[in-house]
């Protein structure tokens, strides 16, 4: 029995929290819907309207008992972008075409490169590697 509702509390806060990630999957695709559902009807100007009002509410001001300083917030707001006349101009936005100034020359084999005098192989010797006492000790190597 006891095995029994365990399973059931499982099973069920298992479902709340997979509701509850539904639900919020919902209303965060859900924020923008009522200003693209109202973009093409009759009402989109009063809409919008209300909706960019809505946005710029004033905070109002908050202040703290403890401490004597008072802050004051307010909502700053960007102005409206105008699309301008250049902006819309195909003239301004073409692609552009580089044209090298020069054509460089293939690389060619010149006469002194093949002079064996001019190189030389360089021979390095290095001295023998001793194996000291201190390597092959096993109390350091533990």
């Amino acid at each position: 029995m006891k095995t029994k509702n365990n399973v059931q509390k499982t099973v069920t806060r298992s479902a709340a929290v997979i509701v509850s990630f539904v639900l919020i999957s919902f209303t965060v695709t859900a924020q923008d819907f009522w200003k693209a559902v109202l973009t093409n009807s009759s009402f989109n100007q009063i809409a919008l309207a209300m909706v960019e009002t809505s946005k710029k509410t004033n905070v109002p001001e908050k202040t703290s008992g403890a401490n004597p300083v008072n802050y004051l917030y307010e909502n700053e707001n960007d102005n409206v972008l105008v699309v301008e006349e250049w902006m819309t101009t195909s003239d301004y936005f073409k692609p552009v075409a580089f044209i090298p100034a020069e054509k460089e020359n293939n690389l060619q084999v010149e006469e002194w490169m093949f002079n064996e005098n001019l190189f030389s192989v360089a021979t390095e010797s290095e001295a023998k590697l001793k194996v000291e006492n201190w390597m092959i000790n096993s109390e350091v190597w533990n």
